[in-house]
């Protein structure tokens, strides 16, 4: 996961905000009437999706073109779930563009105490980097040491409850961090900033887990600062 700008709001959110957030107000938190079928937040999922290249911003995979492809379908995910936070229904602060696996087959309604590590985070100091770290032997995401006991424990609901680390995304961002480490440590010192931006400053897959073994390899030295 990697820090992601969702973007200026587009002006239409707010009317469906205004009609439509009532509804699942009155179903979640006053308990009247039936669950409303409106989901117009997906009207926006080329937009928040062209931010990453279609790219998920939980687990770093490209998604798919179509909406029926499985896993890998391109879903909007309420970071903040509907059900227990109905008036952010139609917030744009609150959409996440998500793979259908981990927004509806990993997250769903979960919402631990400690909330997630949001990839939109308002300031800096919430910002993926500052909760995660990568295990470049394994290819898992784990949260970093220097961190307080309340922010791993929110860096390790977010890799548990997302599916972070199973076995296939571990695979992926594994042979792929190790061709990049391969590439990288083949060329010239000049050429590797370079390098280096394209695959961490642009929105390419497991951007996130390269800029931090980057920041491992740099840390020991064998790349430069």
């Amino acid at each position: 996961m990697r820090w992601i700008d969702r973007g200026p709001e587009p002006p239409t959110v707010a009317d469906y905000a205004q009609q439509f957030t009532p509804g699942w107000v009155e179903y979640f938190q006053d308990r009247v009437g039936g669950r409303p079928t409106d989901s117009y937040w997906q009207d926006y999922r080329a937009d928040l999706g062209a931010q990453s290249s279609n790219i998920c911003w939980y687990c770093e995979r490209q998604c798919a073109a179509a909406a029926d492809a499985g896993g890998q379908a391109p879903t909007i995910d309420h970071f903040q779930p509907i059900s227990k936070f109905p008036r952010l229904a139609y917030a744009w602060s609150n959409w996440v563009f998500s793979c259908y696996r981990c927004n509806s087959e990993n997250k769903q309604d979960l919402w631990p105490e400690t909330g997630y590590v949001d990839p939109c985070a308002a300031t800096v100091a919430e910002r993926p980097e500052q909760y995660f770290d990568y295990d470049a032997d394994t290819g898992a995401i784990i949260p970093r040491n220097d961190i307080s006991d309340l922010a791993q424990r929110k860096a390790q609901h977010t890799i548990d409850d997302l599916g972070l680390n199973k076995l296939d995304l571990r695979f992926y961002r594994l042979d792929w961090t190790r061709r990049f480490r391969e590439d990288l440590l083949s060329l010239p010192p000049s050429e590797q900033a370079a390098f280096i931006a394209t695959f961490t400053e642009q929105p390419v897959e497991y951007a996130g887990a390269t800029g931090m073994m980057v920041a491992q390899l740099r840390q020991a030295g064998r790349v430069p600062q």
